[in-house]
């Protein structure tokens, strides 16, 4: 589209600084040539409407792009400077022979002020073909940071949505070794445990229909999985989920916080045979919320994992908050600790 007709302000602000320019490349000429100041108005008339042919100038630099050789820019440019300023000025003679009879100054002097008008009207109209080529390489390098991002914004969901899709399968996956484990020795818990995880997944998967929930969606989404596993850890687990005052709110990808306490309880309390406490506690600092996950743990007595669940958490927080967001292990004693912060 039109560089300057497309946008409101710039065509404005062209008509600001052509209305004083149309005047200097016309009037100014037609008084230094003696022209006589009443008949001044019928030459800034015609020097107003040079503004037109100006701005028809963007379709020469359509047809001599940037990309051409400077040759065929020069060449077009200059030609099309040439000839329009010609045809401006023929027609400013009919004009003011038009007139003669009512405004005789202008067309008594036309012949000494053309050269100057001819020269300055080709000058500038090649500088609005420059000022158009100005403006399409901004437009078009705008168009390409747009694009640009918008292919990362693309990008960063695929990512994301393909993430999500790891985490669902992972923790049904220890779910159903959970069920298997209960079967033999408390068939009505793991029917249990199948009815809560029924429900489990018919609230996260409404939670993952969103691209972000609040953190206090996040934090009844952990209990009720927590709930799930003390069906098959009974009194060997315990939990506390504590959500400060002004973390509520914050938005974060859904399913975010889950695998974290999963974590906790397959490699934390399950490698424990008097079990342990899983310390969860979302907290806000000024501008940051900050989650910890807390659990005990048997430092000789890790079990094998395929490395899911932290993997996917920390590369969730890198596409969704970039550098705004961490995650930090820590594992000191008997005790193994989850720090993740990010922006509130």
């Amino acid at each position: 589209m039109h560089p300057i007709l497309a946008d409101r302000r710039r065509l404005r602000l062209f008509l600001a600084i052509w209305i004083p320019v149309g005047i200097l490349i016309s009037v100014l000429p037609y008084w230094w040539m003696g022209g006589s100041v009443e008949d001044a108005w019928v030459v800034g008339i015609w020097g107003e409407l040079f503004a037109l042919p100006l701005l028809a100038s963007w379709y020469i630099t359509r047809f001599a792009t940037l990309d051409a050789t400077a040759w065929r820019i020069v060449a077009t440019v200059v030609g099309a400077a040439l000839i329009t300023t010609a045809l401006w000025t023929a027609a400013g003679r009919l004009w003011f022979r038009a007139a003669a009879s009512v405004f005789p100054s202008a067309d008594a002097t036309f012949s000494l002020f053309q050269p100057l008008v001819f020269a300055s009207g080709a000058m500038t109209f090649v500088a609005m073909c420059s000022l158009n080529y100005a403006l399409s390489a901004a437009d078009e390098g705008r168009r390409a940071a747009q694009r640009a991002l918008h292919a990362d914004i693309a990008a960063r969901e695929a990512e994301l949505r393909a993430l999500r899709s790891q985490v669902n399968p992972h923790f049904l996956f220890n779910c159903l070794h959970s069920i298997s484990a209960l079967v033999p020795s408390d068939p009505q818990g793991a029917r249990r445990m199948c009815l809560e995880l029924a429900d489990f997944f018919r609230d996260s998967l409404r939670a993952g229909s969103q691209a972000r929930v609040p953190m206090e969606t996040e934090a009844a989404l952990v209990r009720r999985y927590l709930d799930i596993e003390r069906v098959r850890f009974g009194e060997r687990l315990k939990t506390t989920v504590s959500l400060g005052p002004g973390a509520e709110g914050t938005l974060v990808p859904p399913l975010l916080l889950q695998p974290l306490a999963e974590n906790a309880v397959r490699h934390g309390v399950a490698t424990l045979i008097e079990g342990g406490t899983i310390s969860i506690a979302i907290t806000r600092d000024a501008d940051r919320v900050l989650v910890q996950v807390e659990n005990a743990f048997d430092p000789d007595g890790r079990r094998p994992g395929t490395g899911v669940g932290l993997a996917n958490v920390r590369a969730r927080l890198e596409t969704t908050f970039g550098d705004l967001a961490y995650l930090r292990v820590d594992a000191a004693g008997a005790i193994f600790r989850v720090s993740v912060s990010l922006p509130a």
